[in-house]
């Protein structure tokens, strides 16, 4: 017996040290196992960010691609985004926070609720009912089960509600930890306004329920609106949440870099062009460039008739025929391309949340807001966007387009003053606002259009889904049999890791089928 267990006990002793041994061996010691809260919430910020230039712009038909090397046209929808890694590292960030002795309120643990909202409300926007409640529990339980959508927007209202409160609390009492914020600088008075802009934008996303109790979508917009006190908003567009671009760490997607490459395999589509020029709206100056062929017959480079965009839905061997032969607006190369750093990314902004607030009061939520009615809002949201172009409201200003050579070394470019007013402008019929009604909403989301172009992600197409305005055009460039699909489907791991519940879902949303087609709760 003596012997027997002397002889396991070594076997024990051995094997414990064996495997102290090996996990010394497997440690690798210039890998750090804790990083500061700071450096999590750097990168957390970098993942929210949605760049231009990528599919979304064409899903939103603000330009399209016209050679098949570079993409197409065709909304062949795969899988939505799939967050599940930031919003572990949101929990992370709380817990080192934690670990450095920070309260347990700070304004990391403030702005991991944030961070929570806006990725789990973005997947769920993009694809239906997504994994939440039991997503981030990791090997306690690794096949989470599938939350409504209903859910998701009401555990996001309610973690945008925590941080806006608890960054007042931590304004309030002078305790501000945070670092590496490189959207405000460490503000946290104007993450609260960006937090609560935020929660406009997803309220507005469920304009179709309005007049779901639970949800109670009318009373929390309204008081958002109308408590500054408690909910502050953006003020202008200082305020606004944007990227921006640092050369030559960060640089600007489209610069001198990739001229060469890409500036003429895109031009612009026919829905954004068509409206500014059915407005004669002078963005187009700033966005877009004449039509080669048009200014070569005697167009004027400062006439709106010059500005084509092609049809998304055209062909794209014709499109690319038609763009090389300078019948299309290529998008600006004096403005996208002329620097590294060309403007700012906005992922939430002061013009989107004025035109939420206007069509809000346009739907009946509220009657008004501290600046006025829906008319004010309307008018201020334009002049913000025009303002971000730098077009005064009266005057003159600068449109450059590319006329020979390359951008940042050898371009040559022709410069025109534009007049404009925007008086003149906005009473335009087509333009001012035409009332509470059908047609004063179509004014406010075609301007809502023209203010997100190149920002905010998928936020125009969302719009549109919801909407249906603008009109989005397709044809067999678009491809999916001339539809304009309504979701996104889901990461395929979901199929081999999670199935059961996967399926389930589909069950219940879409007849079983993970169909781009296939309308979410949220559009019904």
């Amino acid at each position: 017996m003596n012997k027997l267990f002397y002889i396991i006990s070594f076997s024990a002793v051995l094997t414990a040290g064996c495997r102290k041994e090996f996990n010394s061996l497997n440690t690798n010691e210039n890998k750090p196992t804790s990083v500061p809260a700071s450096l999590l919430f750097n990168g957390l910020l970098n993942d929210m960010y949605d760049p231009p230039y990528g599919t979304g712009e064409r899903y939103s038909q603000y330009f399209l691609c016209n050679y098949d090397y570079y993409g197409n046209n065709r909304y062949d929808f795969g899988s939505g985004d799939d967050y599940y890694e930031e919003l572990k590292n949101a929990d992370k960030m709380v817990e080192e926070a934690s670990k450095a002795g920070l309260p347990p309120v700070n304004a990391y643990s403030a702005m991991a609720k944030f961070f929570k909202a806006f990725f789990f409300s973005k997947m769920t926007l993009e694809m239906g009912d997504i994994p939440m409640s039991e997503s981030l529990l990791g090997i306690e339980n690794l096949r989470p089960k599938y939350d409504d959508q209903k859910s998701v927007f009401l555990q996001s209202f309610l973690w945008l509600d925590s941080a806006n409160n608890e960054l007042a609390e931590l304004t309030a009492g002078g305790d501000n930890n945070l670092q590496g914020d490189i959207y405000y600088g460490n503000d946290l008075e104007k993450w609260r306004k960006a937090i609560n802009t935020f929660q406009l934008r997803l309220l507005i996303h469920l304009s179709k329920k309005a007049e779901d109790a639970d949800l109670n979508v009318k009373g929390r917009f309204a008081e958002i609106v109308s408590n500054a006190d408690k909910y502050p908003l953006m003020q202008d567009l200082s305020d606004n949440l944007q990227f921006q671009f640092v050369f030559p760490t960060n640089p600007y997607p489209m610069n001198p870099d990739n001229f060469g490459f890409d500036a003429l395999r895109y031009n612009t589509s026919a829905t954004y062009i068509g409206l500014l020029t059915r407005l004669k709206d002078p963005r187009v100056f700033i966005t877009a460039e004449p039509a080669g062929a048009i200014i070569a017959d005697g167009g004027l480079p400062t006439s709106y008739n010059s500005f084509v965009g092609a049809d998304p839905g055209e062909d794209l061997g014709t499109m690319y025929v038609k763009a090389n032969g300078g019948q299309y607006s290529l998008i600006n190369r004096y403005h996208f391309y002329e620097t590294y750093t060309a403007e700012p990314s906005i992922q939430i902004g002061y013009p989107e949340m004025l035109l939420n607030i206007a069509e809000g009061i346009n739907r009946g939520w509220i009657t008004s807001g501290p600046l006025g009615n829906a008319e004010d809002y309307y008018r201020a949201a334009i002049k913000a966007s025009m303002s971000f172009y730098n077009i005064p409201e009266a005057g003159s200003f600068k449109a450059n387009f590319l006329q020979s050579g390359s951008p940042g070394l050898t371009a040559v470019y022709n410069t025109y003053d534009i007049n404009f007013n925007f008086d003149t402008y906005y009473n335009d019929p087509q333009v001012k606002y035409a009332g509470n009604d059908q047609a004063g909403l179509m004014q406010i989301l075609e301007q809502k259009y023209l203010a997100l172009f190149r920002h905010s992600g998928l936020e125009s197409y969302f719009n549109f889904r919801r909407t249906g305005v603008p009109d989005f055009s397709t044809g067999p460039g678009t491809g999916n049999s001339g539809r304009i699909p309504v979701r996104f489907q889901y990461p395929s791991g979901e199929r081999s890791a999670n199935y059961e519940n996967y399926q389930v879902a589909l069950d219940a949303q879409f007849g079983g089928n993970d169909d781009i087609n296939a309308q979410m709760w949220l559009l019904k």
